[in-house]
């Protein structure tokens, strides 16, 4: 291995690499000396704690030590696995993969492993899978650290190329020595080791904290760079009551208090000099959507333009869908500007958002081009803003006027654990609704596959007796070969249209069918025209038919806790009892089976959120693995929510990023060098002087 090796070297040129694992590593998102440093273990063996296999719990996590009893391959569950059979002595357990007949060839009948994993429990037999495994050898140390893997690339190997690394290359500091002091924080070099090549548990946890800090370090640096958002002038907006008094008047439902309390705390933000800067959580049904446009009335009663941004087209529509049938009988103009309208007529609300006439301008990333100006923008909303990066958040608010900015509202759907709000939402001022207008009671069930047809004679009797409508939802829009027994939106619309009565009208509504098409039947359905709506997640949120009291969800062991909770909230909006029904398997995962029961034990939206912690980590939660633009290296929102001492550690660098830009706005001092090239380097593409 040369001498000359650097942070920033191609990691094909590493001994022990060469191209082909270099595209292995490739694969991991690994490229440079640096990624595979940063690489860091999923988790780490302690063969000082090993469990006999006969005393395994359901659902705990173990490390055991065994012999290879046999290995085969099994279609028995009706997807294809590679099985290894263990002992030590006590009782058997198979170590499970699905479709990955080569781990096989890894290991032989009779070798001595260690296996650590889940444990699962099916007719007696206890399994693990996907489980590390590791070989009983010689080089193997008391802790030792397993590295997310790939075919053809093992924990071991990357453990041998990554010691070697840590041997040979020079790890430059990248935070000042009074922060290291001030912390008692290991050096990055020490860190790094620490959590490769432990020693102890106490190593693992210096170099988490280490890293940890770091990261969140940058983040709130990044976060409050330039000129924050607190500082900044706006115009003062001050309600008038000319609209928005006329619409809390026309709303069908008494405000709640927790709506009440929301309005009045952005009134009185917005009525300042200093630009607004609030988080909105609301629960499901709990009326967050009024909230929002009661905001973008006291800007538009004002004289001036209010814009909502949401992630995807889909649910800006359903905003805009929202927001025209509560507005424009008050004579508010709503456009919807999304990159999915032809070119003409984008060119025509364009148009009309720069001339000021369009008062509310819905859409998606559209808003934020450099083609789309406003006259007035004085009230900038952000929906469901986990889904947008910093970046895109920044450029909403520079669409604002002259030296003003917009007053700032970000909002979502998705309860969020006030720890985990408070650390990623560190720069808003919170606003939550957890009081529903309705109380009406819901009923939730699961129901097994094999009791379909029982599920729908039941819907189909129900919605003749009581004419009230119903969704039915599937996980997939069209079959797939891979998904076999996943039933799709297609299939299931003409399955039902076989089966149900020829009183009861059936609609479907996709998020591949164009927007004119969807906004019909959703017309339709809300008219009442439609007594099933067979749908997809398309209908998660911003949907709002009060007549509509029963869902049926199929393979619900396909969704998210979050997914689930917001889907049941389509149906909470009367006093009326709804029926919520879940349709799985038998055979599904634990943490299938764990969401499902919390699904349909818990209704309280924060609650929920807590228990989706525990079991899955906020990732799912807040969309985190799809859109990824709140990722930290070397640790993972799940982490940071499920750990106290990280939280702390959320919590102190929160306190030293304000307290730094305090004292140096730009990071222009001697001192935090160290700190400005670190930002600089990790937001290479972002201006990061002007984003609030």
């Amino acid at each position: 291995m040369s001498s000359k090796i650097t942070l920033e070297t191609d990691v094909k040129y590493l001994k022990g690499v060469g191209p082909k694992r270099a595209k292995l590593l490739n694969k991991l998102g690994v490229r440079t000396v640096e990624d595979l440093l940063y690489l860091l273990p999923r988790r780490y063996v302690d063969r000082s704690v090993v469990r006999r296999i006969a005393m395994l719990q359901r659902g705990q996590e173990a490390v055991v030590r065994g012999r290879i009893l046999e290995k085969f391959r099994s279609m028995a569950s009706g997807r294809r696995e590679a099985i290894i059979r263990i002992s030590d002595g006590t009782g058997t357990l198979d170590l499970v993969w699905r479709n990955m007949d080569f781990i096989l060839g890894r290991f032989k009948v009779g070798q001595v492993v260690y296996a650590a994993g889940r444990v699962y429990i099916y007719g007696g037999t206890r399994r693990m899978y996907f489980p590390e495994v590791e070989e009983e050898g010689k080089d193997i140390t008391g802790i030792l650290p397993i590295y997310p893997q790939t075919e053809g690339l093992s924990s071991k190997v990357l453990r041998q190329i990554i010691r070697g690394v840590l041997r040979e290359v020079d790890i430059p500091e990248t935070l000042p020595r009074y922060i290291l002091r001030a912390r008692g924080l290991p050096g990055r070099k020490e860190a790094l080791r620490y959590l490769h090549t432990p020693k102890s548990k106490e190593e693992i946890h210096l170099g988490r904290g280490r890293i940890a800090y770091e990261e969140l370090l940058k983040f709130y640096l990044r976060l409050n760079m330039g000129s924050k958002l607190g500082r900044r002038r706006a115009i003062p907006l001050r309600r008038t009551g000319e609209l928005t008094d006329r619409f809390v008047e026309s709303l069908p439902f008494t405000l709640t208090r927790d709506q009440r309390r929301a309005m009045a705390e952005i009134e009185e933000d917005m009525a300042k000099e200093e630009a607004m800067h609030r988080l909105l959580q609301g629960d499901v049904g709990s009326g967050k959507t009024v909230v929002l446009l009661y905001a973008s009335l006291i800007a538009i009663e004002s004289g001036y333009q209010a814009a909502l941004m949401a992630p995807t087209e889909i649910l800006a529509e359903q905003l805009f869908m929202v927001a025209e049938n509560y507005l424009r009988p008050l004579g508010v103009n709503v456009v919807l500007l999304t990159s999915s309208l032809g070119s003409r007529t984008k060119r025509n609300i364009r148009g009309e958002i720069a001339t000021g006439r369009a008062q509310l301008v819905i859409g998606t990333h559209a808003l934020i081009t450099e083609d789309t100006t406003f006259k007035n923008l004085a009230l900038a909303i952000v929906d469901e803003q986990h889904r947008f990066g910093v970046a895109q958040r920044a450029r909403l608010l520079e669409k604002g006027r002259g030296d003003t900015y917009p007053h700032f509202l970000v909002s979502t759907a998705t309860p969020i654990p006030r720890t985990l709000a408070l650390t990623l939402y560190g720069d808003l001022e919170v606003s939550r609704i957890r009081e529903r207008p309705f109380k009406g009671e819901v009923i939730n069930r699961i129901v097994w596959k094999e009791h379909r047809a029982q599920v729908y004679r039941f819907l189909f009797g129900k919605i003749l007796e009581t004419g009230k409508q119903a969704y039915v939802i599937a996980p997939l829009i069209e079959e797939s070969e891979k998904l076999e027994d996943v039933v799709s939106v297609q299939r299931l619309y003409e399955e039902l249209r076989a089966v149900a009565p020829p009183q009861i009208r059936l609609g479907l509504v996709h998020g591949r069918m164009p927007y004119e098409e969807r906004k019909e039947e959703m017309e339709r359905f809300r008219a009442g025209e439609i007594d099933i709506l067979v749908a997809t997640t398309v209908i998660e949120v911003g949907v709002d038919v009060p007549n509509a009291k029963y869902m049926v969800v199929e393979d619900a062991n396909r969704f998210g806790i979050a997914q689930l909770h917001q889907l049941r909230g389509r149906i909470m909006r009367s006093e009326d009892t709804a029926f919520f029904i879940m349709i799985a398997p038998r055979k599904m995962s634990y943490e299938a089976s764990m969401r499902l029961r919390a699904v349909a034990n818990i209704t309280d939206g924060f609650t929920l959120a807590e228990e989706d912690l525990k079991i899955r980590g906020p990732g799912e939660l807040l969309g985190t693995r799809q859109h990824g633009e709140l990722s930290f290296r070397g640790i993972s929102l799940a982490d940071i929510s499920s750990d106290n001492r990280l939280l702390r550690i959320a919590e102190i660098c929160r306190q030293d990023a304000r307290h730094i830009l305090q004292k140096d706005p730009h990071l222009r001092k001697p001192e935090n060098r160290l700190l400005r090239t670190l930002i600089e380097r990790t937001f290479a593409s972002q201006d990061i002087v002007d984003v609030g």
